[in-house]
């Protein structure tokens, strides 16, 4: 008899998909499961996405920190040493929509983009150790590392929202929140400084970390296959009439249609640029801030990580919390309250107990922290899954706007400015969180009112809104 792996038993095939459509017409395609497709189940893919992503937020979460040891060791004013995170924000939020386009069109692999990501973030980190020169510095950490960390970023949101459409929401979140809580343990010894002779050699320690947690992570990652739906799961058409906190989208809109059903795309874009501003400024400028109003090291270290720790945690219980009081809610309060909350640190930069400074920052991280995976829900909410991550990728590059205006208002602020004057900077940072909270709350999912195409031209909603 034949073993069932010899020539004479063909292999075993792949499991039929079943194509589904819900009520509005929308295609799913339940199965095969993802260890049929991977080899292994998904959450061991989450597990290695999360662990590259919280390799790689260290040099978005660590870099303010680290402003003082770089003015020491290479020579440089605070301001210039902040130019190589202005360029960092702008290439790593710029090239969101690049690099959905390029998954979309299966050039390359998940994992190969996420792996060479890892390879950019270790190189940038190499060269601002070892490269007294600014200019250098700018482009080895700002453009590289923010290629680098881009890649990775987008490629592990875009890769747990594919094989997780059934958790889309929280699933993208913790995404996000392994990226800001990945450099928390490290913040501590950032924060204390290390003697300008010793800086290369920490850099390239902290490269050689980030490079062996970001190859793992992307180590086998494949994406999702188009409208995948996971077998087990809730049937798809169940999903899609279930009543929550949020109505469920009314159609799938295209980036075209999307830009024309209504205000809520721009609405977005300005939300994610405000908060990003606000969140961008704080990470640039609160270590300066507490050192010159007279904290000393160890009241500094806790400070930053509390911010750093309150934007990941804000990220996870975000997504958590918007499914049962509402996206558009759950964004505006936690805007609303980051704005209080900075303008209460912008006081105890100077003035108060350390533990108020910890506390703010932690208020002021979970508000900032939580935009990200809650504009990508709203976008999902209001567009439809289809073309969610090619819309949100549009929405997310407008985090280049906020570093340009958070890191860039930072370094004019500390360039130009008598030190009396730099908490206020805070100030305006929190005036930007409660602008964004106004417009958060201005949002409002698009209704088609037609449910057939047009005769002539390509069917576009008529601007036109319902209450979320």
């Amino acid at each position: 008899m034949c073993s069932p792996h010899s020539p004479g038993h063909p292999p075993p095939s792949v499991p039929d998909r079943e194509e589904v459509r819900d009520w509005r017409g929308r295609r799913y395609s339940v199965g095969p499961s993802a260890r049929t497709l991977t080899g292994v189940p998904r959450s061991v893919v989450l597990a290695r996405a999360l662990v590259a992503a919280a390799a790689v937020g260290v040099l978005q979460f660590g870099y303010g920190a680290a402003v003082p040891t770089l003015v020491a060791a290479h020579g440089w004013s605070p301001a210039a040493a902040l130019l190589p995170f202005l360029v960092w924000t702008l290439v790593q939020g710029a090239c969101a929509p690049a690099l959905h386009r390029l998954g979309r069109r299966r050039e390359l692999r998940a994992g190969a983009l996420i792996q060479t990501g890892a390879l950019l973030c270790a190189a940038a980190l190499v060269v601002l150790g070892a490269s007294s020169g600014l200019a250098a510095a700018v482009l080895g950490y700002g453009v590289l590392g923010g290629a680098g960390a881009g890649l990775v970023y987008h490629s592990c949101t875009d890769l747990v929202g594919g094989w997780f459409p059934d958790r889309r929401t929280v699933r993208s979140g913790a995404v996000g929140g392994a990226f800001a809580l990945g450099s928390v343990p490290l913040l501590p010894a950032i924060a204390a400084g290390t003697s300008p002779a010793s800086l290369p050699w920490a850099c390239a320690s902290l490269a050689a970390l980030v490079l062996v947690l970001g190859v793992a992570g992307g180590a086998g990652q494949r994406s999702a296959p188009p409208r995948w739906w996971p077998p087990g799961a809730p049937d798809p058409r169940a999903v899609a009439l279930r009543r929550g906190a949020d109505p469920p989208p009314a159609t799938d809109f295209t980036h075209a249609q999307a830009w024309t059903a209504g205000g809520s795309l721009p609405l977005l874009h300005a939300v994610v640029a405000l908060s990003g501003a606000g969140g961008l400024f704080v990470l640039a400028a609160l270590p300066v801030l507490l050192v010159e109003g007279g904290h000393p090291p160890t009241a500094v270290a806790p400070a930053i990580a509390a911010f750093a720790a309150g934007s990941g945690l804000g990220r996870l219980a975000a997504g958590a919390a918007a499914e049962r009081t509402g996206r558009r809610r759950i964004l505006a309060l936690l805007l609303g309250a980051a704005a209080l909350a900075l303008t209460g640190l912008a006081v105890s930069t100077s003035a108060g107990p350390p533990a108020a400074a910890v506390l703010l920052a932690l208020a002021a991280g979970a508000g900032t922290g939580s935009c990200y995976p809650l504009t990508r829900a709203i976008t999902e909410g209001h567009f439809g899954s289809r073309w969610t991550a090619g819309i949100h990728g549009l929405v997310y590059s407008s985090k280049a706007v906020g570093g340009l205006v958070g890191v860039g208002g930072a370094a004019l602020l500390l360039a130009t400015a008598p030190p009396a004057a730099w908490p206020t900077g805070l100030v305006g940072a929190g005036a930007l969180c409660g602008v964004a909270a106004l417009l958060a709350a201005l949002l409002r999912r698009p209704l088609p009112v037609r449910t057939t195409p047009a005769p002539h031209g390509v069917w576009t909603p008529p601007r036109r809104r319902a209450p979320m």
